[in-house]
């Protein structure tokens, strides 16, 4: 029953029935209190599509964010193997730059080797070669001194 037909309801009189009077007060405070449970009863339907809509919403945006965390998380774990690539490619690369150092500085200390070695080959056939010349000055010499002890003179310069 709405308040409406509570107000508007009428009952057959009897000779011992109740009180006309009182049963119109009754029934105008039940209609009173109808009026106001309905219209609380609104009030709360409003409220609770409001608050359906809020939650609505919020689940909207529970879903976006749960798919931006998603997406932030694999980002990271893309980035994380990223950086690991390029790690390992600067430490490749690196160990190839270390390995071409080592080779050159290998050539570079047999080159300074075989040069060495030349450089010994070459002090010996100096040594040799003044050994030599000193060997044949020391002859002249003595076969000068043989000279001049036998008469003839000695020379100085060129003739």
């Amino acid at each position: 029953m709405t308040p409406l037909e509570i107000r508007q309801a009428t009952f057959q009189t009897r000779f011992r029935g109740y009180d006309s009077e009182e049963v119109e007060t009754v029934l105008t405070r039940l209609a009173e209190e109808m009026e106001r449970m309905v219209s609380e009863n609104n009030a709360l339907k409003t409220q609770c599509e409001e608050k359906s809509g809020i939650i609505a919403e919020l689940r909207k945006m529970e879903t976006t964010l749960t798919g931006t965390l998603m997406a932030a998380q694999k980002m990271s774990e893309e980035m994380k193997t990223v950086a690991k690539k390029e790690g390992e490619m600067i430490l490749r690369q690196a160990e190839l730059r270390a390995e071409e150092i080592i080779a050159t500085a290998v050539r570079q200390v047999n080159q300074l080797q075989g040069e060495m070695v030349n450089l010994l080959r070459q002090r010996g056939l100096f040594v040799e070669r003044v050994r030599s010349l000193m060997q044949g000055l020391e002859s002249t010499l003595q076969w000068e001194t043989e000279k001049d002890g036998s008469g003839e003179s000695a020379t100085v310069g060129p003739r």
